[in-house]
């Protein structure tokens, strides 16, 4: 198989993922001169994968659209097309439920004490999450039926292949090294679902965070610590430890591609 001739290729070549930062084969170099964090390694780490593409949604499609063998190159765009299906049905059903929760927030007790409701800013994140994730849904399902219909063609892998390959206008191919590059375009395409549904997330958390506060701020005699006071500090407790505990999660699971 040619995989380690694509990764000696892209390693010597120097050429430079159009993404957050390089490919993997070329961090690899890159980490013998130090281990130190730089402000690449910092937007790697709060937005590769979760939120923007990175080499993991980078170096399948650059491989095996550069792959000379046809049976590798098959084997290589069945891979790629069941795991991205895998993908996109657990963001369809992962953002149909929170759409869920975010419709029922109108149905919500008003936990402000003079009855007034929820300031608009609190209406406005959770509206905003819910079109979110509504766009999340709708694009893991268009491009789930997209891939279910090219692959039912006779030359489906052919054809997905060539909607990959698709340049949008962009250079096809490295002005350095002539391997075929996929379109930047066509990766934060594929990537669409899971940005619309980290975002619709971030708006729920946002919106619950100042639902909590915006009843210590509606009061004619507000009071030092009262339970309103206490509902909010508690809640902002759990959420600043529960969103801790994810980034030392996403830290431990931060390593950058290796052959």
């Amino acid at each position: 198989m040619t995989y380690d001739n694509d990764v000696e290729d892209r390693a010597t070549s120097g050429s430079q993922t159009p993404l957050l930062g390089r490919s993997s084969h070329q961090r690899i170099g890159n980490e013998r001169d130090g281990n130190g964090w730089t402000f690449i390694h910092v937007l790697q780490f709060f937005g590769g994968g979760i939120y923007a593409p990175d080499e993991t949604t980078y170096d399948p499609l650059e491989i095996l659209l550069n792959t000379e063998d046809e049976d590798d190159r098959d084997e290589l765009t069945v891979k790629w097309r069941d795991n991205k299906l895998s993908e996109l049905n657990f963001v369809g059903v992962v953002a149909a439920l929170l759409a869920g929760v975010l419709t029922s927030t109108g149905s919500w007790p008003n936990i402000l004490p003079n009855g007034e409701k929820s300031p608009w800013s609190v209406r406005t994140s959770w509206y905003c999450g819910i079109i979110l994730s509504l766009f999340s849904i709708l694009t893991a399902a268009d491009q789930t039926v997209r891939l279910h219909r090219l692959s039912s063609h006779r030359d489906g892998l052919e054809n997905i292949r060539k909607l990959l390959s698709k340049t949008n206008g962009e250079k096809g191919h490295s002005s350095k090294t002539g391997r075929r590059t996929p379109s930047l375009l066509q990766i934060f395409t594929w990537q669409m679902p899971v940005m619309f549904l980290t975002s619709a997330t971030l708006c729920m958390i946002v919106g619950m965070f100042l639902h909590v506060w915006s009843a210590t701020s509606h009061l004619d005699h507000p009071s030092l610590w009262d339970d309103n006071t206490k509902v909010a500090v508690t809640y902002s407790v759990v959420a600043i430890t529960s969103i801790t505990i994810f980034f030392v999660g996403q830290l431990s699971l931060f390593v950058p591609l290796r052959k």
